[in-house]
This record gives C-alpha cells, structure tokens and sequence, in this order.
C-alpha cells in the first residue's frame, strides 16, 4: 500500500507546535512516513474524514501529551478512532501543566476570576481530564528542559521497530477489511491464496511473555475468517445454533471463536436474500466440523433450534453445549442428554468467560483434523447423491487412498462415526475404474489456489474429471515433478 505511514502525530497546536515541527522533522529525516494535520489536510476536503484515514493507514498513533491536547475535543475524537482501529498508541509527555503567566499571555484580558475558573476545570494540567486508556500506557518523555530530546528520540525509533512487522500487518490488514466493508463486505475483496495464509497466521500470532504491541479488531478478525471460509468454498468449522433470544450471547461466542481464527455459520450472516432457508441452513450444518449448540429453555421449545439439532445429529455431527441461562424445570431433548456442557451461567468476572473460551477452543481442537475430514468426506458424498451419483465426483488417488484409511478410523468410533453417505460414496470411489484419461489438468499459481479449488469443483459438477494436484498428488511422493507430467500426459 503506497499510502501508509509509520506514524500519525496527535497533538494540541498551542502547547506543542513547535516540538511537534521539530520531530516530524527528524523522523521524517530518518527515512519515517509521518502524518501530520499541518503538511496532510489537502484543502477544500472534510479535515475529519482526512484524519480518520490518516490514522487508519498509520502504523503507530503517537499521542503528545499536554494540557491543550487532553482537553481538545479534536484530539479526544482522534484517540477514540485510534482505540476503535487498536492501533499501537504510544502516549508522548511534552508538558504537564501551563502556569499562569502562560495562560495570561495567551489570553491578555483574561481576570484572576477566570484563571481560577480554568484551573477548576482542570484545563492548566494534563491529568485530570487525561483519557484513562491513554493514562494507562507507559509513556515516552519529551518535557521541556527536563527531558534529553535525543534520548527520547531514540527510545521512540525503539518503539517504532518493535514487533514492527505484526504492526505494519495490521495496518494492511485493517485497510483491507476497511476496504470490503465500504463495498458491502462482496467476495471479490476478500484475501486470496498466500496472502490469506499470511493473515491467517497472523491473527494466531501470540504473545506469551509479554504484551502485544496492537490488537486485532472485530473487523480484522471477520475479514480474514471470512477469507479462510471463502477458500474452503464457503465451509466452516463452527455452525451457531441459537435462539433469537440469546442472540448477544450468540455475537459473543462469534466474536471468540473468530478472534481464535475459527470460521463460524450463523443465520445472521450466511443466509443470502432470496435463498430459501431451510435449504440454506441444512447445507450450512453439512458443510460444518461442528455445531455449537446455545443451550437455553427458549432453544429446548425453539422448532428451528430443534430441527437444527436433529439435522446434525442425522449426520453424525459433533455437537458442543454451551449454557447459556439456567434451564430450572426444562427437559433436555435426548440429543443433548448425554453430553457434557460448558456453562456460562455461573460466569461472575471477564476471567471467567475467558475460561470458558479456552475450553470451548480446546474442544474444538480436540480431534480436529477428523471432523474436518467428516465434514469434507461427507459434503462430496451429498453432491455425489445429489447429482444422481455423478461419476466425475467420485474420489480417486490420494484422495481415495485417504479416505479409505479415514473410514477404518470412523468405522471403529463409539461417538460421531461415518455415516451410510460416507460408506456409500467411498465404496463406489473404490469400485469405480480409473479414467484411462483426464478430461483437464489444472495448472495453477500457490496465489490462485482458493480460485483453482472453485474451478476444479464446478469443473467436475459439470461432469468432467480433472487433474488437480490436492486430490491427484499423494504426500510425500519422492518426485512430485514426475507426476505432474504424468498428469498433464493423461488429461486431454
């Protein structure tokens, strides 16, 4: 992005100008992209709109501390966009009180009377009227023949460099979601390929030892599972079932499990306009690893929640409780009797839920790449049924050899087993013949794969067998070459 910069400078024109000068002027000496309302407000624009997006497309938010810029309401709506943007705020002390000569000088006619008056709103000092999320962060000082400029300079270069690369991702990142939100969240602005990889690692980036430098927003974390959903052909590892009732619930368990990097189905979502809705729900249960299930009285009478449940209990689908109100005298469907729930109901501090996230997570995680399988086995198994048992579905190579090996594990569990579908379309992948050729090879860049996936399955709906290298290619094959040409020499 050619319009980033390392740093948007907030600071109160009266107090700290001229320190304000004197820095964008080092920095930018130093090689730092900085943002400034003196030198970036082209005019004859809305200056708010120009410094909302000067902050959005800045690394790092350094707030100057002083009297005229705490009490600013200018300044005030800058920090509120930096926190809304969790961008990495970094709190610069230049004055911390203005003395009376100070304020007569700036206001001649002003009377001991309004001094007073002044003082009393704290309006003299930094620290009455301070932010408390600025209060709270360790600052850099710059005081006014207190502090050594040059020190302190080079303590901000250390900040600036520090987990700089997580930061500078985060500002792309946020930029991006920014982008696909004003053009109503449509795919074409969704990550594709390496990128969406990137994103992806980034977002479970941890900070074990020490505090992260920035977080990532709501908006972050739903862009780039969005992302990762996109590329798995709109599948997800979660599907919310819920009741209207305990839809807040429902955004909070959305907004942990997105943050953890988890793809969620929820009908507030995943329901296009014009689609019919059971439809859309039934294939939203299929297309999930698991289902988590908002346990309630209004859920246990709720049919849509009934049905929901059902459906996925049909498909042998793992299914995870969470209590969300006390259930008193309601009876649990047999469903849901013989599994173990995660209460919140006895939630009293944030700690608490957080603990209930960790074990909601750790769950899911549990057995993961099995369920995911499940999911994925049992999603070509439908399509198969569905397309009157096309043959261009049917798995071959190392997708078969996979599947087989899957199925013995499946066959020999108590809880969440193959079902008859995925019996079904692996016996038949087993007794068809391989093709004597291929109908297309699909060549591909690692950066289209998301795009390759779509195209390879629409291909074979269409009824045509294709070489791809996700289902084509074993792994672990010693001359992965060898068999790309093998393809490429059987595909028409």
């Amino acid at each position: 992005m050619d319009d980033v910069y390392d740093i948007f400078i907030s600071y109160g024109r009266t107090d700290s100008k001229d320190l304000v000068v004197k820095l964008y002027t080092r920095l930018t000496a130093a090689g730092y992209r900085v943002w400034c309302d003196f030198n970036d407000i082209p005019l004859a624009v809305d200056f708010q709109n120009q410094i909302d997006s000067g902050i959005e497309k800045s690394h790092n938010f350094l707030f100057v501390i002083s009297p005229h810029a705490v009490n600013s309401p200018y300044c005030a709506k800058e920090i509120h966009c930096a926190l809304h943007h969790q961008k990495r705020i970094i709190p610069l002390l230049h004055v911390e009180e203005i003395a009376r000569t100070t304020w007569q000088s700036r206001q001649p006619h002003g009377t001991a009377a309004q001094w007073q008056d002044y003082q009393s709103k704290g309006l003299h000092s930094s620290f009455p009227n301070m932010s408390p999320q600025i209060s709270k962060i360790n600052w850099v000082y710059m005081r006014e023949e207190q502090d050594d400029f040059e020190q302190s300079l080079a303590g901000l270069e250390q900040i600036f460099n520090r987990h700089r690369d997580y930061v500078e991702q985060h500002t792309h990142l946020l930029n991006g979601a920014l982008a696909w939100q004003r053009q109503q969240k449509q795919t074409e602005f969704l990550l594709l390929g390496e990128t969406r990889q990137n994103a992806e690692a980034w977002l479970k980036q941890r900070f074990k030892d020490e505090q992260p430098p920035c977080l990532p927003t709501d908006l972050h974390c739903e862009f780039i599972t969005e992302s990762i959903k996109n590329a798995h052909n709109k599948m997800t590892q979660v599907f919310l079932a819920y009741a209207q009732a305990n839809a807040e619930v429902m955004h909070q368990v959305d907004r942990s499990l997105r943050r953890q990097g988890v793809t969620v189905w929820s009908n507030q979502t995943d329901i296009p306009t014009g689609e019919a809705f059971k439809r859309v729900v039934n294939r939203g249960i299929e297309e999930a690893d698991t289902m988590v299930y908002l346990l309630s009285p209004v859920s246990l009478q709720s049919q849509y929640c009934q049905y929901e449940l059902k459906y996925a209990v049909a498909l042998n689908k793992r299914v995870i409780p969470i209590l969300v109100s006390p259930l008193a005298s309601a009876t649990l469907s047999p469903e849901l009797q013989s599994l173990q729930y995660i209460d919140l109901t006895d939630n009293v501090k944030d700690a608490d839920y957080q603990l209930d996230e960790s074990e909601l997570i750790k769950a899911l995680n549990q057995d993961n790449a099995y369920y995911t399988q499940h999911k994925d086995l049992l999603v070509k198994a439908l399509k198969w049924k569905r397309q009157q048992q096309n043959p261009s579905v049917l798995l071959r190579g190392y997708n078969l050899r996979q599947a087989e090996t899957w199925l013995k594990t499946a066959q020999e569990r108590t809880t969440y087993p193959a079902t008859d579908y995925h019996r079904e379309f692996i016996q038949a992948s087993l007794d068809h013949p391989p093709p004597a050729s291929i109908d297309v090879f699909i060549s591909y860049s690692s950066a289209d794969a998301d795009i390759a996936r779509i195209l390879n399955g629409a291909l074979q709906s269409q009824g045509k067998t294709t070489w791809f290298d996700q289902e084509s290619i074993a792994a672990g094959t010693a001359n992965f070459q060898q068999e790309i040409y093998h393809g490429i020499e059987i595909s028409d």
